[in-house]
């Protein structure tokens, strides 16, 4: 291949289907502009050295604005924090481990028998605290929570002094501010000593089971009662009052007004006690030090509803909490919930149940089409879902589910955004009336790792001759596939056929998108010649890592964990890396990397499910920007 772009050739269309089609199956992926870097070559595995709205109709309700989430990357920002690497501690001889080491997963269920092999204990509390909560990935989630049940114990250096907080207690607290209540209890239970003396961990534990609405009074009050804050008074009355205790409710009640005539939990706990419900705009909905999970939670019970403009935004899992609460009207609950679910709070099934509670007014659902022109929101998404409910003619049911992939923000694809639109392609079979909707549902089932459906979708793609669309979906199946349907991952032809058709005529942004690719392959194993690295970026070459944004420090640390074979440490710098932002936003070449160490200590599944997040939000012929006024 040439440096630099010559005229199309006319027969690309029919090279590219031809490598398809030999190579067996292709896959899909979404269209995103993702910010993209170049400079000098850079490897990627483990040894590789530092790199330098309109309004709407008057007879419809006015739309729940909530900003988009994840926010956009552009440019690339600072995405992880510095996590030091203590260098005293690593020249100290190491005495016993830490005590806290039991763990859920053992073995292959977690990682491995020895994950914290060779890291001390004060190396290690660092990276459990920095480790990323509202991360939009499935993937980020579920490597996380692994990490954080796997037994495994750091060793401590002779002489140590104790941390401030327990490894137990951290550990406790990353998985309840993760969105895992009950496999944080179960730690907590094996580590009954870890919560005595730790009060932020045993709050957010409690805040997590207050929000999933599973909480257990009398283990959560047993918890608490060697802390003397307010924040336990007030669960103890909010537990009273949720069993019928009236009399114990009405003497904890008293103590409240005498100690906490300001806070706003006093006027919710007066309505739990029977008193008339306060307005709910006189409510401030700030996280304060005693706890908007709690207050949040006495207000779904007293049935006091959150108005739309007092979402407390930055709370993802307190948008949770209002979704879920009845009295709340339900356009504001869909947006609280699209958001939360957007960071893995609640699943699709809990959001289609939201979608379905919107009200729809007059003819808007026969519009849904026109509505979103104007309107790119939850509630736009609900009247999509409702319509497709009562569509019975096949053509408009085919057009729906196009318009509810087409209004899924890529980035949130392959997480429970994307599966309840893809709950509704459910309902669509890929024949030939369908054609013009099948690459995007290849790319929307692809993201959700539902392999199956995905190629079916992709057959029909390549069956209808739709070249330029299709021709993006061939490294997003190659990663998706893995060793298995997909042989193509070692084939040249396919390889050059695929970027044969991708840069034809291709933008910059698109370009971008195609070096991005290039390297999520490379990272799981697709042998890129260094010719297909000078065609896709006219010379420039492979990208670098140095301008992404990250923590270089980090950067190098995470080569050196996994040369070195140590897992867990590896496993938690990625996941740093990757940040809240998560593979979707990221520029490719951090996932690149992240992945390809994870592939280096034995983690290929989980690597190869980073990179395929990460592709189907990038391998489309044209960028969608997201609205702002999308989510």
């Amino acid at each position: 291949m040439s440096a630099s772009r010559a005229e199309p050739r006319p027969s690309a269309g029919s090279v590219l289907l031809a490598g398809l089609l030999a190579a067996g199956w292709s896959m899909a992926a979404g269209a995103q502009a993702a910010a993209q870097t170049f400079g000098p070559p850079v490897r990627l595995t483990p040894d590789a050295a530092v790199e330098t709205p309109a309004p709407p109709r008057p007879s419809a309700p006015a739309p729940v604005i909530v900003p988009a989430y994840p926010p956009a990357v552009s440019p690339p920002p600072a995405v992880s924090p510095v996590v030091a690497r203590p260098s005293p501690v690593a020249r100290e001889p190491l005495g016993a481990p830490d005590p806290d080491g039991a763990g859920l997963l053992d073995g292959l269920q977690g990682l491995g028998g020895d994950p914290w092999r060779g890291l001390g204990r004060a190396e290690l509390l660092p990276l459990i605290a920095a480790l990323p909560v509202d991360t939009p990935s499935p993937t980020v989630k579920a490597l996380e929570r692994r990490l954080l049940l796997s037994a495994g114990s750091p060793a401590v250096a002779t002489g140590e002094a104790p941390p401030p907080r327990r490894l137990g207690a951290l550990r406790i607290e990353k998985l309840a501010r993760l969105g895992d209540p009950a496999g944080a209890a179960e730690l907590a239970g094996r580590l009954p000593a870890a919560l005595a003396a730790d009060e932020p961990a045993a709050r957010a534990l409690t805040d997590a089971e207050l929000v999933r609405g599973g909480l257990d009074c009398p283990r959560a009050l047993a918890r608490g009662k060697s802390f003397t804050s307010a924040y336990w008074a007030k669960l103890g009355l909010f537990c009273r009052a949720r069993s019928g205790d009236r009399a114990g409710t009405d003497e904890a009640l008293a103590v409240l007004r005498d100690s906490r005539r300001s806070d706003p939990f006093l006027p919710v706990a007066e309505a739990l006690a029977g008193a008339a419900p306060p307005p709910a705009r006189s409510l401030s909905l700030q996280a304060d030090a005693d706890g908007l999970a709690l207050l949040l939670a006495a207000m779904r019970t007293a049935r006091i509803g959150v108005p739309p403009d007092r979402l407390p935004l930055d709370t993802l899992p307190a948008l949770a909490a209002i979704a879920t609460n009845p009295a709340t009207d339900p356009t504001t609950r869909a947006a609280a919930g699209e958001r939360a679910a957007a960071a893995l709070f609640l699943d699709a099934r809990q959001l289609q149940d939201l979608y379905a509670q919107v009200p729809a007014v007059g003819d808007e659902l026969l519009r849904v089409r026109d509505i979103a022109r104007r309107d790119r929101g939850a509630r736009t998404r609900a009247l999509v879902h409702q319509a497709m409910a009562a569509a019975m003619d096949g053509r408009r049911r085919v057009a729906l589910a196009a318009l509810a992939v087409e209004l899924v923000d890529p980035r949130l694809r392959a997480g429970p955004v994307g599966g309840a639109a893809a709950g509704l392609l459910d309902g669509v079979s890929p024949t030939g009336d369908a054609a013009a909707l099948a690459p995007a549902a290849a790319r929307l089932y692809y993201a959700q790792g539902r392999l199956d459906q995905a190629r079916r979708w992709h057959d029909l793609a390549l069956r209808s001759g739709r070249s330029a669309d299709t021709a993006w979906l061939w490294p997003l199946a190659t990663v998706a596939m893995g060793q298995g349907r997909s042989q193509s991952s070692g084939d040249p032809a396919a390889l050059s056929a695929w970027l044969d058709e991708a840069l034809r005529g291709a933008d910059t942004p698109a370009r971008n998108r195609v070096v991005g690719q290039l390297a999520l392959l490379q990272a799981t194993g697709v042998a890129v010649p260094d010719e297909v690295w000078m065609t896709a970026t006219d010379g420039a070459g492979p990208p670098s890592g140095s301008e992404a944004g990250v923590d270089p420090a980090l950067w190098q640390r995470l080569g050196d964990a996994a040369a070195g074979g140590r897992i867990g440490e590896t496993v938690a710098v990625a996941l740093i890396l990757l940040g809240e932002a998560g593979p979707a936003t990221l520029p490719p070449v951090v996932t690149a990397r992240v992945a390809a160490n994870l592939k280096a200590v034995g983690l290929e599944p989980d690597a190869r499910a980073l990179v395929r997040e990460a592709m189907a939000a990038i391998a489309g012929p044209a960028a969608q920007a997201p609205n702002p006024t999308a989510e």
